[in-house]
């Protein structure tokens, strides 16, 4: 070995050329030549221990102190690419899952054909989901900011026709509709259930223009104070897709639907620029609802549909409907006693050449429909609707 090098001064150069080179490297994230050059570090300050022995007990301790910060570097390292190879896996994995769960979605989109004059009643709010869905999809005369309406919560007794008017929104501006039950939202796994709410609105703004309805909507965002945990992070990440996050110039209207409002989390209402309220239908609605139950499907009435209606007065669309259907099915029976007794012989040998008669709906056989169906909301929950309106609502 070259003697001049052994020299105190010169091995001190040395040290700290080596610590201004071993800083860089780590500096540029090169722990692997950080390592060297502290490997060269320590053989020199062991060294000078030798060569310079007043001093000896701290250079050695200088050493150790290198050692640790070896060690330290060599722990980062192999965490980075532990961290590296576990993300590269859980990115394949959670790629994997992502494409499931669109498939998933893919499978929710559903075919309407529901006209708006095949809803009755509700012009009011008719009108203003209509308007609301024009002024979004059409293009202002100037080159002005139009805010446009993308999240109306329609709430109201059971069976009002929510859904119906979801049904109908899509059909008649061609959009890809969703219908969404809330339990295809959700899963057991931690962090799925996010996931999968980001494939639908993914899903839904490839399918452009789109209605995504969420009926039962409290069921899956509800209060967050009441105990249940989960409910935040899949709260955060509908409030994100409510207030358009990743959205470009793609039109997904959001629609939800609930029977209980007030279950709902206040940050989910304020995202709904529209809370239309959806209440039993006044009595000449109820005379459209019976008529668009019986006679636009074919059938000869003769019963007074009216004053069906005025004795039906806590009845939704869906009662109504229940009630046109049981009224049909006792025409059906009374007009054709006698296949009734021989039934099991028919549809043993003949099966696919059965007839039966239809014959006209007389008062009798709406009689026997109303001694059965019964309206599902009570004053006192019709009552509670109200209150929160008045709180609430803005139709």
């Amino acid at each position: 070995m070259d003697a001049d090098y052994l020299t105190i001064e010169n091995i001190k150069k040395v040290v700290t050329s080596d610590i201004k080179s071993a800083e860089e490297a780590e500096l540029k994230g090169n722990n692997d030549k950080a390592v060297v050059y502290i490997n060269s570090i320590m053989g020199n300050l062991k060294l000078l221990a030798k060569v310079d022995r007043k001093d000896s007990e701290r250079y050695l301790d200088l050493a150790e102190k290198w050692n640790k910060k070896k060690e330290s570097l060599v722990v980062a390292k192999t965490t980075y690419q532990n961290k590296k190879t576990s993300t590269k896996h859980d990115s394949g994995l959670i790629g994997k899952m992502e494409g499931e769960f669109k498939s998933r979605i893919e499978a929710l989109i559903s075919k309407s054909d529901v006209k708006w004059d095949e809803i009755g009643g509700l012009e009011e709010e008719k009108t203003i989901i209509k308007e609301a869905v024009f002024f979004a999809l059409a293009s202002p005369s100037k080159d002005v900011k139009v805010p446009k309406l993308r999240n109306i919560l329609l709430f109201g007794p059971p069976g009002t026709g929510k859904t119906t008017i979801a049904k109908a929104i899509s059909t008649n501006i061609n959009a890809t509709f969703f219908n969404v039950t809330i339990s295809e939202l959700l899963s057991r796994y931690v962090g799925d259930s996010e996931r999968i709410v980001s494939a639908l609105y993914e899903v839904a703004r490839g399918h452009s223009p789109s209605v995504v309805f969420l009926d039962e909507i409290e069921s899956l965002v509800k209060k967050r104070d009441d105990g249940n945990k989960s409910t935040g992070s899949i709260l955060q990440q509908f409030l994100g897709q409510l207030d358009g996050f990743g959205t470009g110039d793609e039109f997904v209207m959001t629609i939800a639907a609930t029977n209980v409002p007030w279950e709902l989390d206040e940050a989910i209402l304020s995202r709904f620029e529209k809370k239309i309220f959806i209440g039993l239908p006044e009595v000449t609605t109820r005379a459209r609802i019976l008529e668009i139950n019986t006679e636009m499907k074919g059938y000869h009435v003769k019963a007074d549909l009216m004053e069906i209606a005025r004795v039906t007065g806590n009845f939704s669309g869906r009662d109504l409907f229940y009630v046109c259907s049981e009224a049909i099915r006792n025409m059906l029976r009374r007009s054709n006693r006698d296949l009734m007794q021989k039934v099991d012989s028919l549809m043993l040998n003949n099966s696919n050449g059965m007839k039966y008669t239809v014959t006209d709906l007389l008062q009798e056989d709406f009689e026997y429909a109303l001694a059965r169906v019964k309206p599902v909301s009570d004053q006192k929950s019709l009552e509670e609707y109200q209150k929160w309106k008045g709180k609430f609502a803005n139709n």
